[in-house]
């Protein structure tokens, strides 16, 4: 069972790919010109990622999601190579624009199995879904306070159909939401795993 508290770490595949960043950052250009009240709400093309699980971790479940994962190491051969294409136009709500994933079996199985490493652990997952997505923008409480409540898809419906790429699974990563990010401004890793 997931637990309900508010997710302060996360797994994830950083996106790195050249061409998927480029495609987002048009999709954001012209959202912009469309709306620029929207210029706040785009994700940084530092922080790109695909989240495979969101977790309330307290500072003893750090280091045990970090032995989850280093003992998850020898599975990774498994998944290997994982390839994903990035394409087409979702939205949660009004409230995140994401670049949508194709359908891929292989990162299901891969979610599963490191999920289930982790909870043998007894370290559970805040929510239970998997929609594998690269996020565009998305309304914060920042977004809210300066008056923005949704983003119409009028803003970005012209762009509903791009494709923006593949990219190539380089390493899992446990990342903290709550740390300063890194200099690159990419989220703080505790741990990383490389395929």
């Amino acid at each position: 069972m997931a637990r309900s508290q508010r997710p302060n770490y996360f797994l994830a595949i950083q996106v790195s790919d050249r061409k998927i960043k480029q495609n987002i950052q048009e999709v954001q250009s012209f959202m912009r010109a469309k709306n620029r009240n929207l210029s706040n709400t785009m994700e940084s093309l530092d922080t790109l990622h695909i989240t495979l699980g969101l977790y309330c971790l307290e500072n003893e479940e750090v280091s045990e999601a970090k032995r989850a994962l280093e003992g998850f190491q020898s599975s990774l051969s498994n998944f290997s190579p994982l390839t994903f294409t990035v394409s087409t136009i979702g939205n949660f709500g009004d409230q995140v624009i994401f670049a949508a994933m194709t359908e891929n079996q292989r990162l299901k199985n891969l979610v599963e199995a490191l999920r289930g490493s982790f909870q043998n652990r007894g370290l559970l997952v805040t929510d239970e879904r998997f929609n594998p997505h690269v996020t565009i923008c998305k309304i914060t409480g920042r977004s809210r306070d300066r008056g923005i409540y949704g983003i119409n898809p009028s803003d970005y419906r012209e762009k509903a159909s791009t494709y923006f790429g593949k990219q190539h699974a380089r390493s899992i990563q446990l990342c903290s939401m709550a740390k300063p990010r890194s200099e690159s401004g990419y989220y703080h890793v505790e741990k990383e795993i490389y395929f």
